[in-house]
This record gives structure tokens, sequence and C-alpha cells, in this order.
């Protein structure tokens, strides 16, 4: 099998064996799961699942395995430990042999097909790792960007779409469905939408933070509507304290998703704050050892992967002195 291809190839030659087929379907769910399928390759899946009745089922098969093997990855770190890293070409082997062996279980397929119907509906943990961004298509049309260290479940049903944020921070672009709302749960709140695109991050401490970069989202506290949030607001709120909302000018839109990119867009924070935000991408630490710098005004974009660098920048550029020890970068007055 050829291991630098991004699209599964059409077999030529004898017919197809029925470990052919579970290999093929294997790969088709490894590259659907690495983000959204373009239109040739779309039409390549379509055009492939319609030339043998047997592949639709083992498409199916492949399905309901990597939704167990993403259920896997949610157990816990301990987990994720002990089977990462995990390269595509592995995830293909477990999933062909996995769904090689379900073959012989109409249970499998069953199961398949009723949450593909709305008799059950969709439930599988997504997360990346540190400093990690990935991309899924969640099945409808819609799909979603998580950022670093970011946990979300979706769930899929005839009436409704939703997705529990667990932590951090994803951009959701929803596809329009005005009889199935589309609503991310965080905590005690909820954001709403229909059709549009819309950033949710949860912090550490419970605050919700929503920017709105196309269409209209409702907030909600329980049964409490917060406020309707347009494109280009950013809407922020605890469960302590009044919303605060912001209009944000397409530059400031950019900067709220330079992290799509590897990216952090500086401007505006403290020496503090951007040590902090740094922290949610490596596990290189910035520590701001003299708190009358902390609150120094900083600007610049700087990669998410590149704390030292950032570190060694702003010293240059505020007099300060950097030092690393080991794991931690220590900024200080000189």
């Amino acid at each position: 099998m050829t291991m630098n291809r991004t699209t599964p190839m059409e077999p030529t030659g004898p017919r197809e064996t029925a470990a052919d087929i579970e290999q093929a379907a294997a790969d088709w769910v490894a590259r659907l799961d690495r983000g959204a399928l373009s239109d040739t390759e779309q039409q390549a899946l379509a055009s492939w699942a319609a030339q043998d009745t047997r592949r639709a089922g083992a498409y199916a098969r492949a399905m309901a395995v990597n939704l167990h093997l993403d259920r896997a990855v949610a157990l816990g770190e301990d987990y994720v430990t002990r089977h990462q890293p995990v390269e595509a070409p592995s995830r293909r082997r477990v999933i062909a042999v996995a769904a090689s062996a379900a073959a012989a279980c109409a249970a499998s397929l069953s199961i398949f097909t009723l949450q593909r119907r709305g008799g059950a509906p969709k439930r599988r943990t997504i997360g990346t790792a540190r400093g990690a961004v990935r991309e899924v298509a969640l099945g409808e049309g819609s799909t979603v960007t998580l950022n670093t260290m970011t946990e979300l479940r979706p769930s899929l049903t005839d009436t409704l779409r939703k997705v529990d944020l667990l932590k951090g921070e994803a951009l959701f672009d929803v596809a329009k469905e005005p009889k199935r709302p589309f609503v991310v749960y965080v905590g005690e709140f909820s954001v709403r939408a229909v059709g549009t695109s819309f950033t949710v991050r949860r912090t550490a401490l419970g605050a919700v933070k929503v920017v709105v970069t196309e269409g209209i989202v409702e907030v909600t506290r329980r049964q409490d509507v917060l406020g309707q949030v347009h494109a280009g607001i950013a809407f922020a709120v605890d469960a302590a304290a009044s919303p605060v909302i912001e209009t944000l000018n397409p530059s400031q839109i950019d900067s709220a998703l330079a992290w799509r990119g590897g990216r952090i867009d500086l401007q505006g924070m403290t020496l503090a704050e951007a040590a902090e935000e740094f922290s949610r991408y490596s596990d290189l630490r910035i520590r701001v050892a003299d708190p009358a710098i902390a609150n120094l005004h900083i600007a610049g974009v700087y990669a998410t992967s590149d704390p030292a660098g950032f570190a060694e920048n702003v010293a240059l550029s505020l007099g300060l002195k950097s030092v690393r020890r080991g794991n931690e970068v220590i900024l200080s007055k000189t």
C-alpha cells in the first residue's frame, strides 16, 4: 500500500477481495478523519461506493470502528500516553482489521444505521494535544477547527446538532439548516446558531468568549437569553459578571483567529498575559519574575511553537534579561 497518498486509489486488475474492500474503506475513513473532503474527493468517494454494493457496508463498518477509536482516545491521558504517537497508516490498519472482524456481525451495521437515521445520536469525544490544531468534518456539512488543548463532544440527530465544549477553543463553520439548529454548550452557557461561523473559548475559570465572523448567534445562560451576537462582535461572559461586548474590525478578527495558522497576535497584551497565552501552546514556560515588568504592553505576531524566540525578542526590545533554565525561560529587569 502506498503510504503517502491522500485519496484512496481505485483498484485495477482482478475483482477485489473482501480484504481489499475493507482496506480501501479504512483508507477513506482515515482520510476523512484528517479533515473535510474536497469536492473532487467527495465525488471520488461517491463513485467508489457506487461501483460495488459491498463497499457501502465496508465503509459503514469502518466509520463505526473509527467512532470507537475516538472514544478510546477520550478515555484519558494514561490511554493516550500508552498509544501515542499513532501515525495515520497505523490507524488505517487498525480500522481495516477491526472492520474485517465486524463484517461477520450485523449489529455493527445496525448501530451505524440507527445513528445516521437519528435513532441514536453520534457520541464521540474529539480532542487536541498542547500546540495542535485539528479540523474535523461533523458529517452534516459543518466543520469544527479545534485549537490547542481542546476537547469537545458532538451529538447529531434529526432535530438538533449539539456540541459540548468541554475545554479549550474551537471555530465552528455551521452548515445552514433552519429546521435543525446548531448549539454549542459550555457549562451553564449555550451558543445557538443556524448557519454561521464563530469561535467559542472556554477558559480554565469557566468564562466564555464568543467571536462571530459570519451570521448571528444567540447566547444564553440556562434559559435566560443574554443577547444576540452579530458578525464582527466579541461577546465575553462568566458566571459572576455581566457580558462584555466589543466591536472588532477585520484586522482584530484576523488576530483572534491567528491560531488557525499556528500564530499568536499579541497586540494589546501585557507581558504577563502573553506569557500565559504561550503556555497554552508549549511545554516551555515563560516566567515573568519581576512584577514591575508584568504589565508592560507588547505587540507582534509570533509562532505558537516558538516561546523561546518570543522571550529573546521581547528581552531585546524592552531591555530585559532572558535566562533559559531547563523547561523555563525567566524574564526579569536587567
